[in-house]
Formats: structure tokens, sequence, C-alpha cells
């Protein structure tokens, strides 16, 4: 199916309503004031005795409501299902959540959230995520920083579509709000598993819930410990060989819930995580064509080289797809760890006439990382595994939300403030084996040499590195963001069947941005540089007819061996720059309850993600080169190219920063309840244009942000979940098109148009955009069913189908991703009180083998251009293959008498709709 316009889907979805419609008229009408709260994902297994679907009380409009009476686009994951899907983090929620896609872009800071196809692409930690994360109230700022084990799970719920008036934290795509368990005042309760699986596996969770002081103190303890090898064979065959992404992380979490007062209760959260896993070997997915290494073998400064690998015995270099044989090389290491801990404080206050919650939290993430960056055997480029090469965020939020009901209107004011610094070191160095490399792989099949090359046209001394092996750049980057805004949220009540919701909120960001840069034994583009300039490149351009000697320089002086940014940092003592931004966001929505069990609502939503500064290397921006008086040399010098024309050049701080991201949405939903809550039936229709959609591209040497003046994302969901006749049987569909394609970006030949000034990305035009398949379909089954001796047996099974998607951020045809399916299935038996289960569980039943994201091997071949096709490596991170294993689990409990656990907040009441 191609592109549809806005007109076409808001008229089909008209349509299906008006279908809907009469078919729920039609339909039996449940019993006078029951109350149906319900998922939509897969059901849980019941009880025998239970008819309806799970029962999910969801506080997406931060009041606690019935699932199919709020007017909002989200998925609700309850606490039965989330066991059955086994989901332990963010990425397995893709298996109940068709709108929901997760990838990884090659290391732990590079995890990417999509709803809808429209997400922020990692590997930028100045990039905020378009879909954010919520743990109990919490805001976590970036993808990765909230990917980890989330430990006990009450449930999950998925909002689609722009946040910022009812959570701390605005959003333009969505958000993903993950509610853990509390402690609770029932008694002492004990839970323990082990589980044994593939490759290696042995994960270990238990937890405890006590009460030290009876219904004043409840205490829930929780910790996990996860390893397992990899499942990607790095260097078969050779005696460096090993298993690659291997993983090995634990968790300790603590809880403190004090009731104060009847009114008055407090909530305290610690956890601590370390996570230690090999991060990311990459397979190659197409070998490239003419920019590849000749096949004549030549000596090598430590041992075989990637030009030896091409043909020989020893590969360090694939020569065709390793996907389906899940095969890699490298030769340096890929370890990285993680560390994320911190505390929070929930405090809530019922006054009678409102109710206050208050959610402060600190946070301390840190990853130190390393990678092999060539993806090959030869030793090139790599990031050292010495802990010099980390990403750090410390955040502070706060959040105050004040709610109250006057009878005919629903207030909610709240205040949001954080700050949060990051902290960057980039210390890329050069390999052993880069200057031997880059000699004949770039200059032609011939034994002259760079540093011959290099001595011979600009008087490099004959003795001194082109590439200096263990020397590189050693970048530093810091950047502080101080956030204030304001929101509201308000729900007035024409009558007990139509409402009106108004939601407005302003946010004042400001962003400072400090870096250092150091270049170290890159001594060949010294040499150019002293011939030409601090903007060698484009004088070779001007200069010289000789293309292989444009393409001596362009490769000598590659952006982690240039020496203008240093000028910075010795000069000016580092790059500053600072933004400010002060925007207004907002949502109206008008709700109708057609009959008790058929609600339809109509959204318009403005959303706002703030824009930031760029932390890599930038030698240009809007103006041009950051470079002055690039073209003053003399043409004819003499000796060649060895002495400038007395011409004195300058160095600008380039402006890095990207502008912030704006989306308008509509929404057209419907809620349907069938069969006295048997069968539920979600659709929505959406239309959402984003204005300056913050893309991050990798070049195949560095990292760029570039916001594109618009996108589009357009679709319609249908999510469905039924509670069959048969007995302990349930079913759950969910089906999603989605078509996201980049809008008005002009052309090639329309002058001063987006892609005419970026013309790296002109396959973007008309073009959908990353990671966004047209197509998804989710299913699920449970069936519970009696055994012997008061057992009891339970089958699951969960499905996601999505259609063919490009995984490359520039669309290179080679980045495509055909269609694919990944099937789990669960086989348990259980007591009937639960104290003991025996689960059989596989992820990935069919051995699927896919890609995750695809990318430009660095140093491997030119990307495709304009004029002609990509000559580049293609290499991938890949997709889990098969994963099975067995569970085995126990809880114990001993019951208190004391009652209930108590809340000082707002309880639901089910004779208000539309809360």
């Amino acid at each position: 199916m191609g592109n549809v316009s806005r007109k076409s889907v808001l008229l089909s979805a008209t349509a299906l309503f008006a279908v809907a419609s009469m078919s729920a008229l039609a339909a039996d009408k449940p019993k006078s004031g029951e109350i149906v709260i319900a998922q939509a994902s897969t059901p849980a297994p019941a009880p025998t005795t239970e008819t309806k679907v799970e029962r999910v009380t969801v506080t997406a409009t931060r009041r606690k409501t019935e699932l199919q009476k709020t007017p909002v686009a989200v998925t609700a994951v309850g606490e039965q299902t989330i066991k059955d899907a086994k989901v332990e983090n963010i990425e397995d929620l893709m298996a109940v959540v068709p709108s929901l896609q997760v990838t990884n872009g090659g290391n732990p800071a590079a995890f990417t959230m999509r709803i809808r196809g429209v997400g922020t692409q990692g590997n930028n930690a100045g990039l905020e995520a378009a879909v954010g994360t919520f743990i109990d109230g919490v805001y976590r700022s970036r993808a990765s920083v909230a990917f980890g084990d989330l430990g006990e799970l009450e449930r999950i719920e998925v909002l689609r579509g722009p946040q910022g008036t009812l959570f701390g934290r605005n959003t333009s795509a969505g958000i993903l709000s993950v509610i853990t368990k509390k402690p609770t005042f029932d008694g002492t309760e004990i839970d323990a598993e082990s589980t044994f699986g593939s490759f290696d596996q042995y994960s270990g969770r238990a937890s405890i819930n006590f009460v030290p002081v009876a219904d004043k103190i409840a205490i829930r303890l929780f910790g996990t410990r996860n390893e397992q090898e990899g499942f990607i064979d790095v260097n078969p065959g050779r005696p460096d060989a090993y298993d690659g992404n291997a993983k090995s992380y634990f968790t300790v979490r603590g809880q403190a819930f004090f009731q104060l007062s009847e009114m008055t209760d407090l909530r305290l959260i610690a956890d601590y995580a370390d996570r230690a896993d090999q991060c990311c070997s990459a397979a190659t997915l197409f070998p490239g064509g003419n920019g590849r290494a000749p096949t004549v073998p030549f000596p090598s400064t430590s041992g075989p080289s990637i030009i030896n690998f091409i043909e020989g015995p020893l590969l360090g270099k694939a020569t065709s797809n390793q996907v389906d044989e899940q095969v890699a090389f490298g030769n340096r290491s890929t370890n990285n760890d993680i560390v994320d801990k911190g505390v929070s404080a929930e405090f809530n206050v019922n006054f009678g006439w409102a109710n206050l919650t208050s959610i402060t939290a600190a946070r301390d993430w840190e990853t130190t990382y390393a990678q092999d960056s060539d993806f090959s055997g030869a030793d090139i480029l790599y990031f050292a595994d010495d802990g010099t090469n980390l990403t750090r965020f410390e955040t502070f939020t706060h959040e105050m939300r004040l709610t109250g009901d006057t009878g005919q209107l629903d207030w909610l004011l709240g205040v949001f403030v954080s700050n949060e610094d990051i902290t960057r070191r980039s210390t890329l160095l050069s390999g052993t084996e880069q200057e031997t490399y880059m000699s004949l792989h770039r200059i032609g099949d011939s034994p002259l040499s760079m540093r011959g090359s290099l001595t011979a046209l600009f008087g490099h001394g004959a003795g001194t590195p082109v590439y200096t092996g263990g020397l590189g750049q050693d970048d530093l980057y810091k950047q502080n963001s101080s956030s204030f805004a304001v929101f509201t949220h308000n729900v007035v009540h024409f009558s007990d069947d139509v409402n009106l919701s108004l939601g407005l909120r302003y946010t004042e960001e400001t962003k400072t941005f400090d870096a250092t840069y150091d270049t170290n034994g890159q001594g060949g583009c010294t040499s150019i540089e002293t011939a030409f300039g601090l903007n060698p490149g484009a004088q070779a351009a001007f200069l010289l007819q000789s293309a292989g000697v444009q393409g001596l320089v362009a490769l000598t002086c590659l952006p982690g061996s240039r020496h203008a940014l240093d000028v910075l940092t010795t000069s000016f003592g580092g790059h500053h720059q600072e933004k400010t931004e002060r925007e207004f966001s907002g949502v109206m929505t008008l709700a109708w309850e057609v009959e008790e069990d058929v609600n339809t609502y109509a959204t318009y939503s403005r959303g706002h993600k703030a824009g930031g500064f760029n932390l890599d290397r930038s030698y240009s921006d809007s103006l041009g080169s950051i470079v002055s008086n690039s073209t003053c040399f003399d043409p004819l010098p003499n000796p060649p190219f060895n002495a400038a024309f007395g011409c004195a050049q300058t160095v600008r701080a380039p402006n890095t920063s990207f502008a912030p991201e704006f989306v308008d949405a509509y929404e057209l939903g419907l809620k349907m309840t069938f069969d006295d809550g048997k069968l539920l039936v979600n659709t929505a229709a959406f239309y959402q244009d984003f204005q300056n959609f913050q893309l991050n591209t990798f070049t195949g040497v560095s990292f760029i942000v570039t916001s594109v003046p618009e996108v589009i994302s357009q679709g319609l969901e249908i999510e469905t979940s039924w509670r069959t006749p048969i007995e302990g049987l349930s079913t759950n569909l969910a089906v999603q098109y989605t078509d996201a394609h980049y809008g008005n970006i002009g052309s090639l030949t329309t002058p001063g148009s987006f892609i005419a000034l970026n013309p790296g990305l002109f396959a973007l035009k008309d073009a959908t955009i990353t990671h966004s398949p047209e197509w998804t379909v989710t299913g699920g089954l449970n069936y519970k069913f009696p055994l012997f001796n008061n057992m009891t047996g339970l089958f699951h099974t969960d499905a996601r189908w999505q259609g063919e998607m490009n995984t490359g951020s520039n669309l290179d045809p080679r980045k495509i991703q055909k269609a694919f399916a990944v099937v789990g299935a669960k086989f348990g038996i259980y007591t009937d009180n639960q104290q003991f289960g025996l689960e059989f569980f596989a992820r990935n039943l069919l051995d699927e083998k896919y890609i995750n994201t695809a990318f430009d091997a660095p140093l491997q071949g030119s990307s495709m251009s304009p004029t002609s096709g990509g000559t580049s490596t293609i290499d991938a991170f890949l997709g889990e293959p098969r994963m099975m294993g067995i569970t085995l689990s126990g809880r114990y409990e001993t019951p208190l008498n004391t009652g209930r656990i108590k809340h000082g907040g707002q309880a639901p009441r089910p004779g208000r709709r539309f809360r």
C-alpha cells in the first residue's frame, strides 16, 4: 500500500466507526452499573471461573480510570500478561505492543524506541528521546537509560502520540509508563525463580514483601542476576575466537511505603544495577563493491591484515552475507559496563478538596564502553577498553501535581523542574594496521605506501607514521540542561456522556555546551595541513587535478585526524555554546459515550521535543566551513604543495545546535466492549505532522544531526481481546498500518532546499523513514486448564509479524530487512495456590534470522551518492536467535489480618466517566 492522504485516513476511520457503532448498538448491553476495566493486549490466563478479559486500571490521564472509558490511545499490559510473555525489559514489550519498535545502534547508549514509526535514532547523547519513559513516575531521559531489568511489574502503559500536559516531561511521539509493584500491608510474601536457558543462560530473581509495623510501614525488596553467553560467533576457527554479545547483569531494588495518616502516604525507592555486556559485534550484510580492498596480499605490521583476509584462509572480513550464519570478526574488545543507580520519593496527600502528588528523584547512569570500530579482523580503528570512553547522565527531577473535582470539572495543575548533566568522552584511536590498510585499500593496487606518497607530495617526514597506533582523537563534551514547565489538564463534563479535555503546557529550557578537542598521532594530516591549511579538503579540490591525490588528502585527514577544532581548545580554552527555548504545547479532546460500552473521542495535540547540541566533531555549520580563507593559497607552490602564499587562517567555533522538534497530531478513537466484557475492540486513526524532525545519521566516519523539515506519520490501529466461550481460553489480535514518510523536503535541483543543502541524504525524498514497517501484526493465545492433583496447566503463545523496513538512517536500499515474524511460546504447570511452578519457554521459536540496524562499515567503501550506487561494505547488528529454557518458581506468603493498604491519593470512582 502506498502513501495515504490525510483525508483518506480520516474518511476510512469515520466509516469504520460507523460500522462498529452499529454493531455495538445491536450487541447485548451489559448489566447496569457494571465496570469493565481491561487491557488491549494479551489477556491473562484467568481462573476457570473468570469470564472477562484481565482487568487493568490505568493512570494514563493521571487519574485512575477505566481503560475502555479513557479517551487516549493507550495499550495497557497487565501483570499476568507481563509474566506470561516474560517481559523483563522494554525490548520484550514488542511481542505485545504492535506500535512499539525498539532497536540498538551498536552500544549501550544507542537504544531507540519508536511509536507509530517515529523515534529518535540513538548514538548521540545530545538527542532526547521522542518516546519518553517514566518508571514509577520518574522520567528517564534516554531510551538507553531506561533499558534494563524492570523488576516486578504491576503494569505498563504505552501512550501513543505527543504528550506534555499529563506527564512531567514533554515528548513528541509517545510515552512508556512503567508501574512496578508497591509494598503492601497484606503480609509476608516471598517469590523466587531460577531460569536455565540457551547459550548457557542462568537467571535468578527473588523478592520479599514484609510489614514491620502493621498498617504503618511496608517493605519490598527485589534482586536479579543474569548470565548468558553470546550468540554471535566472532573469529570462528581462529585462536582468538569468542562468543559475541554476551550478557551479565545484576539489579537490586528496595522500597518502603509509609502510611503517615489516613490521608497521607510516602513511597521511597532506591535501586542499583550493574551491567557488563559485550556489545555489539556486527555481521556482514552486504560485502561491498568497487570500494573493497584488493586481494593482493602485502606485509602486515602486526599479523594478518584485512587485505589478506578477503579471499585468504583466515577471514578478517566476510565476503558474503553472514546474517544467517551469525558470524562476525574483530580484534578489539567490545566490553561495556553500565552502572545505573537512583533514589526517588513519592508523597501523596488527600486534602479532601484536592489531591497532591509530589515525585522527586535523583539518578546517575554511566556507561564505559569499548568497540572494534572497523568491525573486522584488521587493527584499524577502535575505542579502547580502558575506561576513557564514557557517557554519563546525572539527572535531578521534581514533579508536583494537584488534582481536584468540582462536579462539572476535573482539573489538574502541575509543575516540573529538571537539571541534567551529560558527560561524554570519546577517544577514537588508530590501530596498528591503519596506515598499511589505507595504503593499498584506497590508493590503488600497487605497493605505493601512504607514507611514501605524503613524503613525495607534501614533504612528510619519511620516518613519521601517517597514523600512530594507539593515538587519535581525545574529545570531552559536557552539556547541562535546566528545564522548568507548568502544565494543566482539565476535563469539562458537559453531560454524563460528553466531555471536553483541555491541556496546556509552557516549557522553558536552557542548555549549555562545552567541549575540548585533542588530536594526537595523526602525522600525515599534520603534513597536509602544513601545506594546505586547516581546511585541506577544500584546498585540495581547488588546486589539485589528480582525483587520486584528492582522495589521498581526504582519507588522510579524516574527522578524527584534523586539528582545526584543537585551535578552539588551545586558543580559547574550549568550545562553548548555549541556547534557551520557550515553547507552548497542548491538547484538546472531545469524548462522547455513545452508549454504556461504546466510547469515541477526537483529539488534536501539539507536541514539542527540545533541541540541543551535537556531541560529536563538526567542521562546518549552516555558515559553511569553520575555517576562514580556505582558498587563498598559491596555486603553483614550489616545491609542490608545501607552503602557503602569505595567507592567515582563523577558526570559528561551529554552531552544532539543532532546532526543537514539533508535531501537530490528529486522532480519532473508538473503544467498544461486547458480550458483557468478554470482547474488547479498540481502534484509532491518526495523522501526525512533524516539523524539524531530528535525524541522526552515521556517515561512515562520524555522526551528524540534521533537522529534516517535515515527516508525516499516519495510519490506523486496531486492538482486540477476546475471552472465548472455551473455558480458560483467551486470545488477542492487534493490527497497525503506518505510513511514516518524509514530507516536503525539496530536491537536488531546488536551490536552498533541504535535500540540495544535504545531498548525502538524497534518498530521503518521498521515502519511508527508517525502522518503520508499513504493517505490523501482533497476536497471542492463552489457555489455562486443570490438570491433576490440584495442578493447573498453561499454554501461552505470542507472535509479532512486521513488514519490510529500511534499517539505515540514510535509507540505502542495501539496508532493507524483509518482512519477518518472531514467535514466542510457553508451557507451564502450577499448583493451584501458585506455591510452585515449572515453565518451559521459547523466544523466537522459529529461529528467524533478522537484522536490527544496518550501517556503512567505516573506511570500507563509499556510501551511496546521487550519481552512483554505494560501494561500501554494509554491516548489521543482529536480532537474537531462538532462545529456549526452563524456569522454576516458588512462592510463600503469610497473610495479615490488618486489612488492605490505604492510599492517600485519589481512588477510582466508577460513577464518573472519562476520568
